[in-house]
């Protein structure tokens, strides 16, 4: 799984958006809310039920016992059998997701918060014009003792460009200055803020002297046919042993367990006080929930969410962070569809479905979307602070009289209980939803009732996962569908407004590029078109503080009027850590809002193995 895109398209063209994305979104989304195995297993819950800890956190505690600590190994759960990961992160699947944040570095994090722009691998930097220079961090290695350069730097964009991956959207290209200094040459003049954050979700796990046979087949006049081949090589490419330059490294792999350990060398490894790093293999959550409840095998969770069912029976020991996600359940719409590319059809569909209600019949890790304009968090209000005075102008979609009107405007017509489409056919239709996916199944339950009760006669249809890619979201055969309403990773305005309005993903759906929409603050006014890609450039590259805000609430505005996706409850993650052996930050720690808990903490001391007393 790679961490960047690239197109040769304009700077924010249509994919740029995703190069933000840390994750690629529909395998690590589906493991996210499924209550189901993602993969078979061996092994049940019995074990952990009986309080039965695995045979690789055994046998690390009696290898490292006599320094001190309580445990020996900070344990995660992973989804994947460990002898069947792949350390090639451009395999198309088996990445080894988990073990690679500590066995690979980031270039830099940023605070999803604060806004901070955390140096880390690049240590500082500077923009001229279109020139970012950045200085790497002194002293790196590969854990085969070979210095980290900047040429592995120039080797991780080319591999990116090559697979035409979003980062390349923003960078023209990169050279080697020397040794630890690179360049990068971007498409525009861009914030630092904008760059920077795009590349805060690259990692260096490109090694020159892994990859480097690849980035010397490939130029600029390389033939489709010459790309297509050289993409499947690097696909292909297999790598037994990763040679990483993160604060641990590759040990040993079993049937359960992924052993790293400590790299003595690497900037970070004062700060971590423990020698080992595993990666238990549980393929279902009901695993993971049984082994926090039972304080046995993990240690921390990474994205799995806990119903409030089992979150009311987990020990006073394990310690829950929520922190707001900027991305939930939303409903998708096919533009294309001879109801839903009306853009007053989506509208009375939004003012139907009940997103308040939708809130309250959720726990405490989701709350409803009050407006959709793709700005801040609706559990901490920043939203509002977005839109300023004109918040009050923008569409919150409460009102089902609002919804007949609109649906009338239309042509549509209400017989007997059931809307009627002008061409005289009930407006009638199925939701279709991954049965996996639990949350979104409970949420898609509740939407499908409440428009069948306004009249609209809507079922939700549980496929499995693979059915609903291949069959519905693929080819987009559907009217309207559950998804997500930010996969770009980010939480400032620039990335959620260019994935809903700009992203792959909106594309597909038939989106147009320039929607009509009414003039700001008048939602009856005329429609005109809206230029999405001018307004997202410009606020990419603007300086100027009160323009910068003007391009966030017109952007908005056009998500709000146009409705690409529909976003109706916002999620918290989820994250819980065992304190009975681990000493980890206070719920209201800043550092919690940098990506992610389970691997940032640990590398920077935030999380460390408590003393034996």
């Amino acid at each position: 799984m790679s961490d960047n895109d690239e197109s040769g398209e304009s700077p924010v063209s249509r994919r740029a958006v995703l190069a933000a994305t840390g994750l690629t979104g529909v395998s690590a989304l589906a493991g996210c809310s499924s209550d189901t195995p993602t993969q078979g297993t061996n092994t049940g819950v019995g074990g952990m039920l009986n309080n039965e800890t695995s045979t690789g956190n055994a046998t690390r505690d009696s290898e490292g016992a006599g320094n001190g600590l309580m445990d020996q190994s900070l344990t995660i759960p992973g989804r994947y059998v460990p002898t069947e990961l792949r350390w090639n992160p451009y395999a198309p699947s088996n990445y080894a997701e988990q073990g690679g944040y500590m066995v690979f570095d980031p270039f830099l994090r940023n605070n999803r918060s604060t806004g901070e722009l955390i140096p880390y691998l690049f240590q500082e930097w500077s923009i001229d014009g279109t020139t970012l220079t950045v200085n790497l961090r002194e002293g790196d290695t590969w854990h085969d003792g070979e210095p980290v350069t900047a040429e592995d730097i120039v080797t991780k964009f080319t591999i990116d460009s090559i697979f035409g991956y979003p980062v390349a959207d923003y960078l023209n290209g990169v050279t080697a200055v020397d040794d630890t200094t690179v360049e990068y040459e971007m498409a525009d003049s861009y914030q630092e803020r904008v760059i920077m954050t795009t590349l805060s979700q690259s990692w260096l796990n490109t090694p020159t002297s892994e990859y480097g046979q690849f980035v010397e087949r490939y130029s600029d006049d390389i033939s489709e046919e010459e790309l297509t081949t050289l993409q499947g090589d690097i696909q292909d490419h297999q790598i037994e042993e990763p040679v990483g330059s993160g604060p641990f490294q590759f040990e040993s792999a079993n049937q359960q367990v992924l052993t790293l350990s400590k790299y003595e060398d690497h900037p970070s490894a004062d700060q971590i006080n423990f020698p080992y790093y595993e990666v238990q293999f549980m393929a279902e959550n009901q695993q993971q929930w049984a082994a926090m409840k039972n304080l046995t095998s993990l240690d921390a969770t990474t994205t799995t969410i806990f119903p409030s069912r089992i979150r009311e029976t987990l020990p006073d020991a394990v310690r829950q962070f929520l922190i707001p996600a900027y991305n939930g359940y939303s409903m998708a719409f096919n533009h294309n569809d001879e109801d839903f590319g009306r853009r007053n059809v989506r509208r009375a569909v939004a003012n139907v479905i009940d997103q308040g209600a939708i809130g309250e019949l959720s726990d405490i890790t989701k709350t409803a979307v009050e407006v959709p304009a793709g700005v801040g968090s609706f559990h901490n209000d920043t939203w509002s602070q977005y839109l300023g005075d004109e918040a009050d102008s923008f569409s919150s979609y409460t009102n089902t009289d609002r919804a007949a009107e609109l649906l009338r405007q239309e042509g549509y017509s209400k017989e007997g209980g059931t809307w009627m489409k002008p061409n005289g056919d009930p407006f009638e239709f199925e939701i279709p939803v991954p049965g996996g996916w639990s949350d979104h199944v409970t949420l898609t339950n509740v939407v499908a009732q409440q428009l069948s009760d306004f009249g609209i006669e809507a079922t939700n249809t549980n496929v499995e996962n693979t059915t609903f890619f291949g069959q519905y979201w693929g080819p987009t055969n559907f009217k309207m569908c559950p998804w997500f309403w930010n996969n770009s990773g980010q939480t400032a305005p620039f990335f959620i407004q260019s994935w809903l309005l700009n992203s792959d993903t909106v594309t597909n759906l038939g989106f147009p590029e320039e929607p009509s929409v009414p003039p700001l603050g008048d939602r009856s006014g005329e429609t005109s078109p809206f230029d999405t890609t001018g307004k997202l450039q410009e606020l990419a590259t603007v300086t100027e503080q009160s323009r910068r805000e003007q391009l966030i609430k017109e952007l908005g505005w056009a998500v709000n009027q146009s409705l690409p996706i529909y976003p109706i409850v916002e999620d918290q993650s989820q994250a819980f850590w065992d304190t009975s052996e681990w000493d980890v930050p206070d719920k209201e720690s800043d550092v919690l809002y940098v990506q992610s808990h389970y691997y940032w903490l640990p590398r920077v001391g935030a999380v460390s193995a408590r003393q034996q007393s």
